[in-house]
């Protein structure tokens, strides 16, 4: 399987081959990871995080892209498809505060829903890469007086953590695992979901790196 797999991001999944199904613990921090498509249903353990922070994909094109690369055919015809679902799980794990990333195409769609959700809805203009304009949309039911205006996507999960000080906080979308690895950096228990189980990999590596020990519950 794995020598037929276009995009194996490195040689992570080798070293840590995690699978559908399966929900791989960090010992240190309380921490679960799972392969698990956004599309279907929420894995049960995510529910206890009361800070979401994720950086979904931002259009229909991004979405497809990441089915792609997970050697799959599970197309979206429209990105309210994805939206949809990913405002479900919001509301289903009912978190204090949420942070999602998000490209202008799309900012109001991602205000707009998150306005039904939280009485406090704040945006700032940050980077990603640390060139590329993007938006930073929180909800809660107080606003925050930090200012994250101009601030990089690469720095925006570790402040977010750090500033609303919560103890449990969920990804829906993992990908390169900076919420993750910021969680585990400031002690946090986190709990993530992510399409592609190579990518998941390459994050359970990079936070072994760090220190952080893996077992399959």
């Amino acid at each position: 399987m794995l020598k037929n797999y276009k995009w194996k991001y490195g040689d992570s999944w080798e070293k840590y081959p995690i699978k559908p199904g399966h929900i791989w613990g960090e010992t240190t921090t309380n921490s679960k990871f799972t392969v698990h498509d956004i599309m279907t249903d929420p894995p049960p353990f995510i529910w206890p995080a009361t800070l979401v922070y994720c950086d979904p994909p931002w259009n229909l094109g991004n979405v497809n892209s990441f089915v792609t690369k997970n050697n799959s055919n599970n197309y979206i015809e429209n990105f309210q498809q994805f939206y949809d679902s990913l405002f479900a799980w919001i509301e289903w794990v009912h978190p204090d505060i949420c942070y999602l990333e998000i490209g202008k195409q799309h900012l109001k769609d991602f205000q707009f829903e998150m306005k039904k959700i939280f009485s406090s809805v704040q945006t700032w203009e940050i980077t990603y890469y640390k060139k590329n304009p993007c938006y930073l949309v929180r909800g809660g039911i107080l606003p925050t007086d930090f200012n994250y205006s101009g601030k990089d996507d690469n720095e925006t999960p570790y402040l977010a953590i750090q500033n609303e000080n919560h103890n449990c906080i969920a990804d829906f979308c993992t990908g390169r695992g900076l919420t993750a690895i910021s969680a585990f950096k400031l002690g946090k228990q986190f709990l993530g979901t992510e399409l592609n189980a190579h990518r998941l990999a390459v994050t359970i590596d990079k936070i072994a790196q760090l220190g952080g020990k893996f077992e399959v519950l």
